[in-house]
């Protein structure tokens, strides 16, 4: 077996895997309350231990018990970078962006069902819904929810003013803002999230909504494209290991066969 083929392909795969990240990041430099990812690395020996359920199938191996011989690192989390961007003046009404901590929720309507979403994407617009009466949508056509989880609805010619704490001025309704025990397993769909495990939980006491303001992306370009070099040379050099090694397979195969 050939560790050093093995070794170097694995190296290829994991930098190409942080280049996308970098990639998708400098994508969404201009995205509304986008969160960048940081690509991390682990050593494949650390996903290889107690691997082996059935301990009679370990007797024989030349390997310590309960662990398999790998080569190489990997990708093992791309987490999220929970920094909080910059805030953006707009002096729009229907533009919010959250001070702090926590995630807007915002229904998605498809041939499936009603399915609750989150982003940090505070820019919404007006929407019909009949009878002079408009709802708050996004890009994407997602409701803007209320705390109780209600769409947000106003009659027309009605000044649209929301305090600090979400509470919409002349309603009972409050814009509904969340949190969960682990952003980490959000699963970011084109600007909203997908909670994929864990709980939704109460939102930070000191997070505010600022009315006319939008949170920019907390990705940082100059960061983004120094990041971006070292992985492309660290793919070049994994790169290169992987065609000496090739190399070094076709001399012994050359030998052996001489």
């Amino acid at each position: 077996m050939n560790t050093s083929l093995l070794i170097a392909s694995m190296g290829v795969r994991a930098y190409q895997g942080k280049l996308d990240t970098i990639a998708n990041n400098i994508s969404n430099v201009e995205t509304t309350g986008f969160k960048r990812r940081e690509a991390a690395f682990s050593e494949n020996l650390t996903v290889s231990i107690q691997n082996q359920a059935e301990t009679e199938k370990e007797a024989g191996r030349l390997s310590p018990l309960g662990i398999r011989t790998t080569f190489g690192s990997r990708i093992a989390a791309t987490p999220l970078d929970l920094t909080q961007g910059i805030p953006k003046q707009t002096d729009k009404p229907f533009d919010f962006m959250i001070a702090g901590s926590g995630y807007f929720q915002v229904r998605r309507t498809t041939d499936s069902g009603k399915e609750t979403l989150y982003t940090r994407g505070g820019a919404f617009q007006q929407t019909p819904v009949g009878a002079g009466r408009f709802q708050l949508v996004n890009v994407h056509g997602d409701v803007l929810l209320d705390q109780n989880g209600n769409s947000i609805e106003w009659v027309r010619g009605k000044d649209f003013m929301v305090s600090s704490d979400g509470t919409i001025g002349g309603t009972n309704q409050r814009i509904g803002l969340v949190d969960f025990s682990n952003p980490q397993l959000l699963m970011e769909e084109g600007g909203v999230y997908r909670l994929t495990d864990g709980a939704v939980t109460t939102v930070s006491s000191n997070a505010q909504i600022k009315q006319g303001f939008l949170e920019s992306s907390n990705v940082d370009l100059n960061q983004e494209m120094t990041d971006m070099i070292k992985a492309q040379r660290g793919y070049q050099a994994n790169a290169r290991a992987l065609s000496y090694a090739d190399q070094m397979m076709g001399i012994a195969n050359g030998i052996m066969r001489s």
